[in-house]
């Protein structure tokens, strides 16, 4: 059977667009791995941070998704996040453009109790690059 050709998941207006709400500039790589990966999931899909806890991506997250998130985070003065992805309990995955935590993967927990709003992310990697390079398959992380 003939293969089809998958449409277009992230377009470059809603890049622009997300970028206008956010107030940052995503790099290139960033916009084609999201343009690639958005809506899907992959069996890459754990990461051990340097502390050795496991996190697992359930699924890329659509541009609707991350688009409510970004407003959610604004409303709430969560800064500058751009989520990309979830876990299996809902959390999301975000990218941190805030000048302390700039580059940086956080978890954002949703529905904890939280002393600061700081308290609502926790540090996952360094970079962006770091976690994407760093995800394996669960037969591959010896537990």
């Amino acid at each position: 059977m003939r293969k089809l050709t998958l449409g277009d998941r992230f377009l470059p207006h809603q890049h622009i667009r997300i970028e206008n709400e956010v107030g940052i500039k995503i790099s290139d790589n960033i916009k084609d791995f999201i343009s690639e990966y958005a809506d899907l999931s992959v069996k890459e899909n754990k990461f051990i941070n340097n502390d050795g806890k496991l996190f697992e991506i359930s699924q890329f997250i659509t541009y609707r998704m991350m688009y409510d998130f970004i407003k959610e985070f604004k409303e709430e003065g969560l800064g500058k996040k751009l989520p990309f992805a979830i876990d299996n309990g809902g959390w999301i995955f975000c990218i941190s453009f805030d000048e302390e935590s700039m580059d940086k993967i956080l978890l954002y927990q949703m529905e904890m109790e939280w002393e600061t709003k700081n308290d609502a992310f926790e540090l996952v990697a360094n970079s962006f690059e770091e976690f994407i390079n760093g995800l394996r398959e669960e037969t591959a992380i010896s537990l």
